[in-house]
């Protein structure tokens, strides 16, 4: 083979090491993917990710499930699942675990595979339908500088890193897409999904069984192949710890409602040319920020400067062109109908949103039409599905409800296990993408199709700078984190003592107490009742709670464990009978109760 036929046959491997590391410098720094640096992750949600492994990387090898972390939750139980720590990664760094630094994350490193992996399956995708290398590597350019895709690294100020393994997504449309069918492969890919975040296992199958559609399988090739893949991800949710811990599929020990968690976290179309959230701002210099609704945040999907910027001069040169084809006249006329139903939506008064309608609505109408084909209508009702789920039950458009509708019933269930409902518009968006790059593309002269492509990326790239800053400072200006139990009286109280519990527990208090706790007991190998746990019964809680409350004030405490007091009734009761403990007293801020 020689360095011609290998520079074809590994191209997209390079492509994917070489853009996506650029994207991941440019987006973090680079310097997080040092793996003793672990102070940009000690808040938030991100320390939820470090300190879930932290704990598990001290559990059992050999242990049932696989994923259990008893010492990090106590009588709630956790598994490595339920801190969106990667499960995927820690469990193949756990044997590793003598080898490895006493301060060791891999978050960092997750974060430049997921630039680099969704560069390289981007470019596979465009590869199926862009011919012309150069257009290629222009159209998956976009795919790595997708807002939706950095936006998760800033997400509330401290990002969600799992989220941001989007390739998940492309790497399901590129086996869709890919003729040569493999059960084994969607087996692998959707048990991955489960390992990496369970949120994509939904979007994920979605496309599989859009993909069985697709082909004109017989009964019992379609039950093989559900069987081998359902079958996998069963054994996977079992062994991990998403079932056996909590009895249920899917669930944990989680019971949600809509009076405990009220489903707000929606997406609506006019999200798709948003260029601004409540956390995130200057994706655009031209876009203006839409209004919207509180939790919408969640919903962010703006598509960048640059490929809406690819609408207008496709739209002119196919006007300018003597002859259209009957395709072509189709997207005009996809343009035209969303500039007529934007009109009449919204009120003429609200000339901004209109404008943000009408953009959307001709966005997806020609994105639609150009992967429309109809092998390909089961992938768009699966999107669309999943679009329709991600609007909850009040679906509407910018700060508008058109109507709420109840739970369905049957679907309660999935509801309270995936209930941040926008995230599964991300399959639509990235289909809305793949379509308009493909359009342009195909309706456009190659020379021309590259000039649109080029100009595009450039103002995606400078329109967005600022908002890539932000997610840039996010990692590159977080100072030293200290624990604030740094009294030496600590290791005196907890000489000898296995566990910390707090009163009443805590799960991810806003002072971010938890992180500062955890930390402290983790350090000494000790378990603990505080955290922050993504699914647990508020019943259990409930139990768990009185239960703690009873015993101390009958009297029942536990030797080896020191308690930490955060309700002022109880703190007044056993400090006023000081002689029954080894110690009572304040360290740190800290109200304390040594039995």
């Amino acid at each position: 083979m020689n360095v011609r036929e290998l520079r074809t046959k590994y191209f997209a491997h390079l492509y994917g090491i070489v853009v996506g590391t650029i994207a991941f410098v440019y987006a973090s720094g680079g310097a997080i993917i040092n793996p003793t640096n672990r102070d940009w992750l000690m808040l938030g949600d991100s320390a939820q990710h470090y300190l879930g492994w932290a704990f598990f990387r001290d559990t059992p090898l050999l242990q049932w499930p696989l994923g259990a972390n008893p010492k990090l939750g106590l009588d709630f139980a956790s598994s490595i699942v339920f801190t969106d720590s990667i499960p995927l990664v820690a469990m193949l760094l756990k044997p590793l675990d003598p080898i490895l630094p006493a301060t060791f994350q891999y978050l960092g490193a997750w974060i430049w595979i997921c630039f680099v992996l969704q560069a390289y399956f981007a470019i596979r995708l465009c590869g199926r339908f862009v011919g012309d290398r150069r257009l290629c590597v222009l159209a998956a350019s976009f795919f790595v500088l997708a807002p939706v895709l950095s936006y998760r690294l800033v997400h509330q100020g401290y990002g969600h890193i799992a989220l941001a393994s989007q390739f998940l997504i492309l790497a399901a449309l590129d086996r869709y897409f890919d003729e040569r069918h493999s059960v084994k492969r969607w087996a692998v890919l959707v048990s991955c999904a489960l390992l990496i975040q369970a949120y994509f296992v939904p979007m994920v199958v979605a496309v599989w069984i859009a993909s069985l559609l697709r082909r004109r399988f017989t009964l019992f090739q379609v039950v093989r192949d559900i069987g081998i893949v359902g079958g996998s991800l069963c054994v996977v949710a079992i062994a991990s710890g998403f079932a056996s811990l909590g009895g249920r599929l899917f669930v944990g020990d989680s019971s949600v409602t809509p009076e405990d968690f009220p489903y707000r976290f929606r997406w609506q179309p006019m999200a798709l040319v948003d260029s601004a959230t409540d956390f995130s701002s200057g994706w655009s210099r031209v876009m203006a920020d839409q209004l919207e609704l509180f939790g919408d945040v969640e919903g962010f999907s703006y598509l960048g400067s640059g490929i809406l910027l690819i609408i207008a001069p496709v739209a002119v040169m196919m006007l300018l062109r003597r002859r259209a084809s009957g395709g072509q006249l189709r997207d005009l006329a996809i343009v035209v109908g969303g500039v007529m139903v934007g009109s009449l939506v919204v009120p003429a008064k609200e000339f901004s949103t209109g404008i943000a309608i009408v953009l959307a609505l001709a966005i997806a109408g020609v994105a639609a039409r150009e992967i429309g084909h109809r092998r390909n209508r089961a992938l768009l009702v699966g999107a669309g599905m999943l679009a329709v789920y991600s609007m909850t039950m009040r679906p509407g458009i910018g700060r508008r409800t058109f109507f709420e509708y109840p739970l369905v019933p049957i679907l309660e269930q999935f509801t309270q296990t995936f209930r941040t409902h926008a995230r599964s518009s991300w399959v639509l968006v990235y289909l809305v993408t793949f379509g308009l790059l493909v359009w342009v593309a195909k309706a456009l002269p190659r020379r021309g199709a590259f000039a649109v492509l080029s100009l595009a990326l450039l103002v995606s790239i400078v329109d967005s700078n600022p908002a890539m800053s932000q997610v840039r400072n996010r990692f590159t200006a977080q100072p030293v984190w200290v624990n604030q139990l740094d009294d030496p009286l600590w290791d005196e109280v907890v000489e000898e003592r296995s566990k910390i519990l707090t009163y009443p527990p805590l799960n991810n208090d806003l002072e971010g107490r938890w992180i500062h706790i955890e930390d402290f007991v983790q350090q000494r190998g000790m378990a603990t009742n505080a955290g922050y746990f993504s699914r647990w019964s508020i019943d259990r809680y409930v139990r768990v709670n009185q239960a703690l409350h009873d015993d101390l004030r009958a009297g029942r405490f536990d030797p080896s464990a020191l308690y930490l007091i955060f309700d002022p009734e109880m703190w007044a009761f056993l400090s006023s009978q000081p002689e029954q403990f080894a110690f009572v007293g304040d360290i740190d801020g800290y109200l304390v109760v040594a039995p």
